[in-house]
């Protein structure tokens, strides 16, 4: 049980994140403003800060700036009242420990919780200075056994480096999936969801481990493309149709649209828009996510091969283009323009065919078919990107 400081303007959004984090076991104060949370802070010493707002307030980042200087270690989750991917990517780049979006229940805030609680900052203690009456042959002394040492503390220590480095795991960037047909990539913050067109399923994996968490068969559907707009669900289906699902266990459908734009194989929505690429006219096309998903305006596709999937970064559009095997990130105002491009190996050889495309504010991450099509089971790759593209990443 952990005490744990609330910032909520509204009474009602307080209410809701007290109820759910006493489920959780926790000892909560709530706060109006930021002068209240900091109160708490001096007072009841809370060992992580939870601030509701909406995307437009700037409260989190006061909250940061004062907890800089009275609790530079209290880890501080933003509970957006809207999923807005570009403003949880400048929280957490303001030092938001996690953004959470609705629904704020126990079950989808635990997992946050419980890491928030467990992390620990770098404590810093204070050295006691030598004792002015040392005299000048003691400091002679160590100096003569510092120089003596230091040769042998240096081999010491790079010894020690050496063994660590041998002994740390390779990274994994490679997941065999259980099943053979993925065709469709999203990522909602803390889950990846993938579908296969074959059984007609889409599935939900724990993101570290890659384990099946959940599977919803879909019948009536053959789920491709897949694409998170607030709390639903796109799901492109053949033969052209777009459905639009509810987040909960069953996946209820909540309309079916007919496809405009045949052969869609990627979309992504950027908090205004849902965009869509498809394979037949070689597009992308940016829609209103209206019933119909109207198609506002269409951009050529013309610096790259044959486009295969589509993620939004929180600030801008990328495609994975599967003959060329790289990934194109396109300017948001004119799509037809690429400024930058970064290429696949693992798509090199011609082994596998790349079928979807997630973004999860570092690393990329592809799902691919094996070639020819069989029953051999599919792949999702994890994609690093070099430092100095991380850097420039969102800077086009």
């Amino acid at each position: 049980m952990a005490v744990i400081a609330v910032v909520a303007r509204d009474e009602e959004k307080r209410s809701e994140l007290k109820l759910a984090l006493e489920e959780l076991g926790h000892l909560v104060a709530a706060a109006k403003d930021l002068s209240g949370a900091m109160e708490v802070v001096s007072k009841q010493r809370p060992r992580l800060m939870l601030v509701a707002q909406e995307p437009s307030e700037t409260v989190a980042e006061s909250a940061l700036a004062e907890l800089e200087r009275e609790a530079p270690l209290l880890p501080v989750i933003v509970a957006l009242t809207e999923r807005k991917a570009a403003r949880a990517l400048e929280l957490l780049k303001a030092g938001a420990y996690e953004v959470v979006a609705p629904p704020w229940t126990s079950d989808h805030l635990s997992a946050t919780i419980s890491k928030a609680l467990r992390f620990k900052g770098t404590a810093f203690e204070a050295s006691r200075p030598v004792e002015k009456k040392t005299g000048v042959w003691l400091y002679a002394a160590l100096g003569t056994v510092l120089l003596m040492g230091t040769g042998s503390w240096i081999a010491l220590q790079r010894h020690r480096r050496l063994a660590r480095e041998a002994a740390r795991p390779t990274p994994v960037t490679e997941f065999k999936l259980p099943y053979a047909h993925p065709a469709g990539l999203a990522y909602d913050g803390r889950y990846f969801w993938i579908s296969d067109w074959f059984s007609q399923t889409i599935y939900r994996h724990d993101k570290k481990t890659l384990a099946v968490i959940k599977t919803r068969h879909l019948p009536l559907e053959r789920p491709g493309a897949l694409a998170f707009a607030g709390n639903v669900l796109y799901a492109a289906s053949g033969p052209r149709k777009i459905v639009r699902h509810m987040l909960d266990t069953p996946l209820t459908v909540l309309s079916t649209t007919k496809d405009q734009k045949p052969q869609t194989v990627g979309m992504a929505y950027d908090g205004l828009y849902l965009w869509s690429i498809d394979t037949k006219s070689k597009k992308i096309h940016k829609r209103i996510p209206d019933e119909g998903l109207s198609v506002v305006q269409s951009f050529s596709y013309e610096d790259g091969g044959a486009p295969a999937a589509l993620t939004f970064d929180g600030l801008t559009i990328w495609t994975l283009d599967s003959i060329n095997s790289e990934l194109l990130r396109h300017d948001l105002n004119n799509p037809e323009r690429v400024t930058m491009r970064l290429p696949l190996n693992e798509y090199r050889g011609g082994e596998w065919r790349p079928t979807g495309l997630a973004f999860d504010g570092n690393k990329f991450y592809t799902t691919a078919e094996q070639r020819p099509r069989g029953e051999s089971p599919g792949r999702l790759f994890v994609h690093s990107i070099p430092p100095d593209h991380l850097h420039s990443i969102h800077n086009p």
